[in-house]
This record gives structure tokens, C-alpha cells and sequence, in this order.
């Protein structure tokens, strides 16, 4: 097939973009109920050149294996959720598939569909965790006050800039599979399982990611099936490229989550004892259901330090679309609980939040889950004095405080306001049994004209991952700049990387550049140009759950963060305007001031967004038609002013992960500035203007 294959396969060129001589395109037909048995599947008469693809055509497994679990790759016998794929139909023209599709008939025999998650059977548990630290009843006997609190989050969706779909074209004798992934060994692995080859006849090489909120680190392998299956079959190039509708109502989304706390508290108002029950709703099909729960069990402290605690965590399956990671990896569930705990605490108790936080911070030394103890230094304290400086909390705080204590059951013409602060640490490289179980490799290169060459599968996302790997490597072995190159993303010639998730771009890759990049230095002048170094990581500790306890170090490094959110509500819609932000990180070494300030402040109003304006409800399991016309995104004119300080650091600290922490502290301390502007608690993200009127008209 003559064709400028550099030109075509560039990795700057969007998926939507890339053609291919002789392509043809394909489309899923989906099931039309939630639960169920097929009974038959009618395909009309198709025409010359168009073809239907069942789950029996498939020549190898018809499954996608990811961390223990299995996928169907097409349905074949019973279905799990409304949108499920059951067939796909290949050929030229894209207006002759959609009427094609429109005329497959798939008859499913009907079942109730399982959609109640907050109270959940025994069947519906595909993962559970449980793990105690100290003596939880005991402590429970010997408190002064015990209080209870359960804190819900919804479902939202990732809203990628293109939606997901993949390429499968033909380069000899391989099969090349160009899609935004997070994970591209994956790809491979599962493409290569479906079509029954070896691996070496699969590559993988990555199209823009773009922001990765974890949304891609399994589902592009599934489409990357369909259009390999397509290509094999069809013996011509093939792209799935879902409709704008497709991806919003059938591809992963956001885990829900009711987290259920029981705190007891000592007559100084300490918090001595937590019980934790944490549930999330993880759809159909929940391949990263552990690694979500370990890490909302691991964090359910948030930033406190609590001497006795029991955790229990449940993932939970219902007829929905997958759901699972998002922003947070499972962690925001937690913190948002832990942090709207502690400021309701202090809310009760009438003192200052930053004041009774300062005597419950996780310090170096305090005891963790699995029992060791931690051994970063964290800077909670020196986060919570700058925050109230420069946001002038205390006074905020207390003016507003006296406000909510003087408003009158009626409704006043003022619009009434409200702060709130959090806290939160991101886990840096999270050593999960289950993603722990590979190594993650890095290679470096420097050739005889002195070019160095960084050869790794991790996905950057942006250029500003990608600048700061080539000035780690130029900084260690003293070449300029622009003699710095990273290889482009190809299974066939980088190493496993791994996937590129919880920060690894910048906890792991990063390092791993580091020491490649020493062993070179070592042997720059003692051995010939060129000089390859290979460094691999693996987890020093990785976790090990057993009945009602954790063994291990849960992460690699923590990043620190505090959050302060000050808003007001409308009087008569209760719509948030939200009135500044400020951010105080510890985030080690920052290699680029610029490209981190970009990226907190992204980070920032995407988790306001979510906080109050993106909802993704499911009506009877589904979600609705054209739902994505009606979803709501914070627009850049709402956007608040937003302050950054980073605390100081050395150029010998080391780089650490920052761009998920104002997902894990921004919920909290919006929530908490929710409740005290409109006297209500703040239980509940997304926030609903109505709900909060409908209470206050209530009381």
C-alpha cells in the first residue's frame, strides 16, 4: 500500500485526522437493554463490500484481560449494560453504516437490572478490603462523643477534547494500531490475545492524549480490538471513531461513592477513633476496582492522623456502563469525606478549623493503615499558615461564622458567603499489588555525535512532562538542550514503560531518566560512543492485603497541598460564584514553575467544575441521549482568581507529582464553604442549588 507513512503515522496528528488508502470505517451495534440473555441477533442483507462482526469471528480470545479481571470484547452470550458492543459492522461509507446499523436487530431476553449500590448484595461484590490500626472499640468505649457523617459523590464524565476510538493500518507484515492511550503495552497485549498472534506482530503507536484524568488506561485497548478485528478480517485498514454521543454515554466514567464515617471524639474534642465504610458503584465491568478501593482505603484519614481505625471497602457491580478511575484514582473519595469530617467537627465544636486540623496532621513518624509508619516529612502546618495569610482566612472565616448565626429563617437580599479549607497529599508512583507486579523500564542513548536519545512507552500528555525529562538528562550529563531528544512512543522500539498513571510520569519515568543518565555520566570517558543504560524500577514494598489488615508501604513519595475556596450563594437559585481560590503545594523540586502553575491552574477549575456544574445522572441505568449537549463545564469567564504558592525547595529535593492534588483538596474545601454560606452540611458533590433551597426553605 503506497503511502508517506511518516506523514500518516506523525504522533501529532489527532485520531479524527489520520486516513489511511483503502480504509474503511467501522461502527458498534450495541445492546438495547441493561441485563440479559441474547436470543438472536438479525443482520440485514449487507452490501458488496460491508461485513458483520460477531463475538464467534473472533480468531483468538474474545476477552481483554486487565489486573484479574476479563472483558468481553464483543458480547456473545449475555449482556451487562445498555450500550454493551454486540457486533460490528465494517465498510466504506460511513452513511451506509449508520443505516445499517439502524436495521440490526438484537433481541435480548430481558432481567431485572441490577442498579442499587448504596445497599448492595453479597453477589454484586467484586472487591473488598478491610484493614485495622490499633484498637478501634476500645476507643469507641473510652469517647466522650461519637458522631456520624456519610458523604456521596456522583458520576462525571472525562470529556476528552476528541472522542476515543482507534486505527488499525498494515505495515507489512505487522499491524499497527495508532489511539490515545495511557497504557500502549496493553494495547498490544490484547490486540495481539483477540487476533490470536505473537506480539512482535502487534505495534502500538500512541495519537495526542491530551489531559489523561486515568480515562484512558484500559478502554482504548477494547477499540483497539474492534478496529484490529475489522482490518484482519476485512484484509483493509480500519478506524473506529466513536460519535461525540457514543463516548459520552458508553465509555467509562467517574466511580460513585458513599462513604460512611463513624468518628469518637476525647472531651478536649480529639479525634482518638474512625470507623470507614466506603462503597463505590464501579458499573458493569470494573477492571481497576482494587486499585481503586486500595487507595480510598489508604487515604481515608486524609490529611489526619488517627491512632485507631477500621476500614472496610467494597466495590460493587451494577447494570450500568464501566465505572472507575478518574482524577483522584479513588483517593478524592476519601479525602473529600476525611476533610468535610474535620471541618464539620470543628464547626460543632465552634472552633477554627485551621486551629483543630494543627492538632491532628499526619507527620512524619505517624502511623499509617498497614501499620508502618510514615516516613516523608509532611508540611500540613507551614501549608495552613501561608493559607491563612494570604486568603485572610481567619477573619473571613469568623466574619461569616457570625453572619450564619445572625441570618433569620427568612431569606435575606444579601447573598450569603461562605470559606472552607482542605487538605490532601498525592501518593506518588502507589505501589499496588496488582499494577506492582511488572517493572517499569527507561532507556538512554548517547550516540557519538553527542545527541542524546530518551527511549520510554510512558505517554507525556503535554510538552511540559516532556521538557522537564530532557532537562533532568541534560542537566546530568551536561548536554545542551536541544541535542536532547525523546524517541516517539512505538511497542516495537521503546521498553515497557508501564502505564502511565498516579504520577509516574514524574515519580518514576523521571528517575528512572535520572539514573540512566548517572550511568552514562559513569562511563562517558571509559567506554566508546555510543553508551545505552537501561534503569528499571520496582516497588521497593508493594502492598499485601490480608483479612482485616494491610502489609506494606502504600507509595513512593508524598506531595502535599492545601486548599482555600471562597464563595457566595445566590439568594433565590443558590447557584455558587465563586470569589478566589488559593493553593499552597509542596510539591518537591519544581523543575518548571510555568508549566506547574499551568497545570494546577487547569487542574483547578476543572475540579470546581465538578464540584457544582458537571452532574451525569443515570436514568434507569443509563445515561441520557444527546446527554452531553446538556452537560455543564465551567466556562473561562467564571473562572475565579486563583492563587498559587509553592513552599520553598533545593535543587536536591526530589520531583514529585502535582497535578491531581487540586482534585483531592478543592471538593472538601468548596464543600465546606457551601455549608457555611448556606448553614446547611455539604454532604454532597456534585452541589445542587436546588436540594441546598429546597433544605433552607425547609428549615
Amino acid at each position: 500500500m503506497p503511502r508517506d507513512r511518516n506523514e500518516s503515522l506523525s504522533a501529532d496528528i489527532p485520531l479524527s485526522d489520520l486516513r489511511d488508502e483503502g480504509m474503511i470505517r467501522v461502527v458498534t451495534v450495541r445492546a438495547p437493554v441493561c441485563r440479559g440473555r441474547i436470543t438472536d441477533i438479525e443482520v440485514p442483507r449487507l452490501p458488496r463490500g460491508y461485513r458483520a462482526i460477531r463475538a464467534e469471528d473472533i480468531p483468538g480470545e474474545n476477552r481483554l484481560a486487565i489486573l484479574g479481571f476479563d472483558i468481553p470484547i464483543l458480547a456473545r452470550d449475555r449482556v451487562a449494560y445498555a450500550g454493551e458492543p454486540v457486533l460490528l459492522l465494517a465498510g466504506p461509507d460511513p452513511a451506509v453504516l449508520e443505516d445499517l446499523r439502524s436495521t440490526v436487530r438484537v433481541s435480548v431476553q430481558e432481567e431485572e437490572p441490577v442498579l442499587e449500590w448504596e445497599s448492595f448484595s453479597p453477589e454484586q461484590v467484586i472487591q473488598r478490603r478491610s484493614a485495622v490500626l490499633g484498637n478501634p472499640e476500645k476507643a469507641f468505649e473510652a469517647a466522650a462523643e461519637v458522631l456520624e457523617a456519610r458523604y456521596r459523590t456522583d458520576s462525571q464524565e472525562h470529556l476528552y477534547p476528541e472522542p476515543q476510538g482507534a486505527l488499525a493500518v498494515f505495515d507489512y507484515d505487522k499491524l499497527v494500531i495508532r489511539c490515545a492511550t495511557q497504557w500502549p503495552f496493553h494495547v498490544r497485549d490484547c490486540v495481539r490475545s483477540v487476533l490470536g498472534v505473537k506480539p512482535q506482530e502487534v505495534i502500538v503507536r500512541p495519537t495526542p492524549l491530551g489531559i489523561p484524568m486515568e480515562g484512558r488506561l484500559w478502554y482504548p485497548s477494547v477499540l483497539a480490538c474492534h478496529a484490529a478485528l475489522a482490518a484482519v478480517l476485512c484484509r483493509k485498514p480500519a478506524r473506529i471513531l466513536l460519535s461525540r454521543d457514543e463516548d459520552f454515554r458508553f465509555t467509562p466514567k467517574k466511580a460513585r461513592s458513599l462513604v460512611t464515617l463513624r468518628a469518637g471524639l476525647d472531651p478536649s474534642g480529639t479525634l482518638t477513633v474512625l470507623e470507614a465504610v466506603v462503597v463505590l458503584n464501579t458499573g458493569a465491568y470494573a477492571p481497576l476496582a482494587s486499585e481503586l478501593l486500595e487507595q480510598a482505603c489508604l487515604q481515608i484519614t486524609g490529611s489526619l492522623s488517627i491512632p485507631n481505625l477500621r476500614v472496610q471497602g467494597y466495590a460493587v457491580r451494577t447494570n450500568t456502563p464501566p465505572l472507575g478511575a478518574f482524577s483522584g484514582m479513588g483517593a478524592a473519595h476519601s479525602l473529600f469525606a476525611a476533610e468535610s469530617l474535620a471541618s464539620r467537627i470543628a464547626r460543632d465544636r465552634e472552633e477554627d478549623p485551621l486551629e483543630w486540623r494543627a492538632r491532628h496532621f499526619l507527620r512524619k513518624g505517624s502511623p499509617l493503615l498497614t501499620g508502618e509508619r510514615l516516613r516523608d516529612r509532611t508540611t500540613f502546618e507551614e501549608i495552613g499558615s501561608r493559607l491563612k495569610a494570604s486568603s485572610d482566612f481567619a477573619r473571613k472565616h469568623g466574619s461569616n461564622e457570625l453572619i450564619r448565626k445572625r441570618r433569620s429563617a427568612s431569606r435575606s437580599e444579601e447573598a450569603p458567603r461562605g470559606i472552607g479549607i482542605a487538605f490532601g497529599y498525592q501518593a506518588n508512583g502507589a505501589s499496588y499489588a496488582a499494577l506492582a507486579s511488572g517493572t517499569f523500564t527507561v532507556e538512554t542513548t548517547l550516540n557519538k555525535d553527542l545527541s542524546l536519545v530518551i527511549s520510554t512507552s510512558a505517554i507525556a500528555g503535554d510538552e511540559g512532562i516532556r521538557s522537564i525529562w530532557r532537562s533532568t538528562a541534560a542537566g546530568i550529563l551536561g548536554v545542551p538542550l536541544g541535542r536532547v531528544s525523546i524517541s516517539e512512543v512505538d511497542t516495537a522500539s521503546v521498553p515497557d514503560s508501564g502505564p502511565s498513571m498516579l504520577s509516574r510520569n514524574i515519580s518514576v519515568v523521571n528517575r528512572l531518566i535520572e539514573r540512566s543518565c548517572i550511568a552514562i555520566r559513569s562511563r562517558r570517558f571509559r567506554s566508546p560512543l555510543p553508551i545505552a543504560s537501561r534503569a528499571v524500577h520496582r516497588p521497593r514494598n508493594p502492598l499485601r492485603w490480608e483479612e482485616d489488615a494491610v502489609r506494606g508501604y502504600p507509595f513512593e513519595s508524598l506531595s502535599c497541598c492545601g486548599a482555600v475556596v471562597e464563595l457566595e450563594l445566590d439568594t433565590w437559585s443558590m447557584e455558587p460564584r465563586i470569589l478566589g481560590v488559593w493553593l499552597c503545594v509542596d510539591g518537591g523540586r519544581i523543575a518548571s514553575e510555568r508549566f506547574a502553575r499551568g497545570t494546577l491552574s487547569s487542574s483547578t477549575l476543572a475540579a470546581l467544575g465538578q464540584c457544582f456544574r458537571e452532574r451525569l445522572p443515570f436514568e434507569e441505568g443509563r445515561v441520557a441521549e444527546n446527554g452531553y449537549r446538556e452537560y455543564g463545564l465551567l466556562s473561562l469567564a467564571e473562572a475565579p482568581p486563583i492563587e498559587i504558592e509553592f513552599l520553598p525547595w533545593s535543587d536536591t529535593d526530589p520531583l514529585k507529582g502535582i497535578g491531581e492534588l487540586p482534585f483531592l483538596c478543592i471538593p472538601a474545601a468548596f464543600a465546606s464553604a457551601a455549608a457555611q454560606a448556606s448553614d446547611l452540611g455539604g454532604e454532597s458533590l456534585p452541589f445542587d442549588g436546588a436540594e441546598y433551597l429546597a433544605g433552607m426553605e425547609a428549615v
